[in-house]
């Protein structure tokens, strides 16, 4: 499948993605994806035929091998211009896969790391999204 995603367009094509955290130690601890100097999410373009939802779940297994996802919080997303994200937990640990088609990692590592340092280190353009998450898990106790 070829996609209309490049980097001069990302911010006016619309993107999905999922904010995926997983409970360790009874604190749940959200997954970074290491890139460019900082934290990302697993997210991408909306391909033709897709949803919002679709390819969140898509990107998810793509960049992070991760396939095995609970909604427990619902399937409500938080929206930044065109990036729709929703929140999700698991228990499966994440694998940086190849991107065959770009014929590159796009992430260096994951992590699953606190919401303190995410906040920290993540892309500013994906902060409100991070706070949405952590408020959507603290209120839900």
């Amino acid at each position: 499948m070829t996609s209309n995603w490049s980097w001069s367009t990302a911010h006016v094509t619309t993107g999905s993605g999922l904010i995926v955290v997983k409970k360790i130690d009874e604190i749940w601890k959200p997954l970074g994806l290491w890139a460019y100097g900082g934290f990302d999410i697993p997210k991408g373009h909306v391909e033709p035929g897709d949803d919002i939802f679709e390819t969140a779940l898509r990107e998810t297994s793509e960049e992070a091998g991760i396939s095995k996802i609970n909604f427990q919080w619902g399937h409500e997303y938080t929206r930044i211009d065109n990036l729709f994200v929703y929140l999700a937990s698991t228990e499966q640990e994440p694998k940086i896969n190849f991107n065959k088609e770009e014929g590159l990692y796009e992430h260096e590592y994951a992590k699953w790391t606190d919401w303190s340092e995410i906040k920290v280190y993540c892309y500013d353009y994906l902060l409100p999204a991070i706070k949405w998450a952590e408020e959507k898990i603290c209120n839900s106790k």
